[in-house]
């Protein structure tokens, strides 16, 4: 499963070789009108355009005849019986499409978050690190906290000492950037030459990079792609460095990148299916 997302995220790093050099936004908008224009290729090609069509006809008759007979109970009760039976039928005719544009969608996703989800660290700002042991490897946690030990490279400056919580295997630092470029962090236990070591994102060109690196499982695969997972021979369950959330204005709201996506994918798919002829 690891060389799966590991070719993922490779593939993911050619799309998004165009990022950075303009707008978040505008990446987003771009992004979006691209998706939009496969998306309705695709649904066009794999679905059933005349029954769809023939579907949504009906479903528009039943809801005239709810207004003309509006009176009659019965004849009301039965239009919208066939309004959900229709819309029923009609989502069989569509998801084949939606299935294969399922893993193409994931992927944006995961593109999007790596790199767009989260602000990096500037220079003089104060972050959280945060270390926990697994319960799995490490059978005596509390024992153990009391030799997490954690390291920097050079723009790196810890500014508390470890903070540890013994009863849940968790130690917490504070640390400061003083220095932009390749940055990161390592935890080890006590004198051991096992280190988990964490990239630490500080700005310039987006690349792939999240609050969490965690111990390989299908599901963290697919919510932290980001970084090589911890071995699982490992005594830490996951190491995180507690980044801001990005988020960016649309309209009134300010929304995550990802929901910022998944709306300007609609309004460019709205927009553009007419001119495709493309029976939603």
């Amino acid at each position: 499963m690891g060389s799966v997302f590991w070719a993922i995220n490779k593939f993911s790093d050619v799309i998004a070789w165009p990022f950075g050099r303009t707008s978040a936004i505008f990446d987003l908008a771009l992004l979006s009108l691209v998706c939009a224009l496969f998306m309705l290729i695709i649904f066009k090609r794999f679905s059933n355009q005349e029954k769809i069509k023939l579907v949504r006809n009906k479903i528009f008759g039943y809801f005239l005849e709810i207004g003309i007979y509006r009176d009659q109970f019965a004849r009301v009760l039965s239009s919208q019986g066939n309004i959900l039976k229709h819309t029923l039928i009609c989502l069989r005719y569509m998801w084949p499409p939606l299935l294969i544009m399922l893993i193409p969608v994931l992927m944006v996703c995961m593109l999007i978050e790596g790199r767009l989800g989260y602000l990096p660290i500037q220079v003089d700002n104060s972050f959280i690190v945060h270390a926990s042991l697994d319960s799995k490897t490490a059978l005596s946690r509390a024992s153990l906290v009391s030799q997490v030990r954690c390291r920097t490279s050079a723009g790196i400056l810890l500014e508390t000492p470890p903070l540890r919580l013994e009863a849940d295997g968790d130690v917490y630092w504070r640390a400061r950037l003083t220095k932009a470029g390749s940055q990161y962090i390592a935890v080890s236990m006590g004198g051991s030459e096992k280190v988990v070591r964490k990239y630490i994102a500080t700005g310039g060109k987006p690349v792939r990079f999240s609050p969490l690196k965690t111990k390989g499982n299908t599901w963290n695969y697919v919510l932290q792609p980001a970084e090589t997972p911890i071995p699982p021979d490992s005594q830490f369950k996951s190491l995180r460095v507690d980044y801001v959330p990005a988020v960016y204005p649309l309209l009134w709201w300010n929304v995550s990148p990802v929901i910022y996506f998944f709306i300007l994918t609609m309004v460019f798919g709205f927009i553009l299916k007419p001119f495709m002829k493309v029976k939603i």
